[in-house]
């Protein structure tokens, strides 16, 4: 019984992998140590899959919280920037955005590029979760639920990003096919959210460690 479970892990995981293509973001990762009031530095390069960076282009760059079904935007750190003509941009973390917390990550939006599976959204890509001390605000209810929701229903992968055990330079990068829009918020309130899927939040790193482990267990 346990192997069949086992088998239908290693069949999971293994069905995800297609999806992480195109924006391959290298920083920030799970053992990044941000600061706010500090410039954070965000690099990326292309990973050789569909889509290309030259396909994706212009993207608007944001730090988010929240959790895999429900992504609050805290801070645009860049409204458009072309991932095909550079690799990095660096911009002022924002104190007042939220507190000090493990649950930010970095989501790319292309202002062009549709989801191949679900073209009525954009292309989207995201870095593990990473820490950010010295902040100076305060999560209100709704970016604190949306925190919850991660730490009460996130699956073993999810959990070890939030926890900083993700492979270091591995984040997941995906088309996502169920996000929608995500409005501009503040720690202090009047803040929306958007849902994706568990696959384009999942770092790439732990889904192929947990393909390996559960293929020993199988054997």
């Amino acid at each position: 019984m346990f192997a069949s479970a086992a088998s239908y892990l290693l069949i999971a995981a293994a069905a995800l992998q297609p999806v992480f293509a195109g924006v391959y973001i290298t920083a920030p990762v799970a053992g990044t140590k941000a600061i706010g009031g500090q410039v954070l530095e965000v690099k990326w390069a292309d990973d050789g899959k569909t889509p290309t960076v030259g396909s994706i282009g212009p993207c608007s760059v944001d730090i988010y919280t929240g959790s895999v079904n429900n992504q609050v935007k805290l801070q645009n750190l860049a409204a458009s920037v072309d991932v095909s003509k550079t690799s990095s941009i660096s911009a002022t973390i924002d104190p007042s955005i939220g507190q000090d917390d493990s649950h930010y990550f970095v989501r790319f939006t292309s202002l062009s590029l549709k989801s191949e599976s679900n073209p009525q959204y954009p292309y989207q890509a995201f870095s593990a979760m990473f820490p950010i001390s010295s902040m100076t605000g305060q999560f209100n209810a709704t970016v604190l639920a949306a925190i919850d929701a991660s730490n009460a229903t996130s699956t073993a992968p999810v959990s070890a990003a939030s926890s900083g055990k993700a492979t270091a330079g591995l984040a997941a990068s995906a088309s996502a096919s169920k996000s929608g829009a995500s409005a501009s918020a503040s720690a202090s309130g009047k803040s929306t959210s958007a849902g994706v899927p568990l696959a384009d939040v999942v770092p790439a790193g732990l889904l192929l460690g947990a393909a390996g482990f559960v293929s020993y267990l199988v054997l």
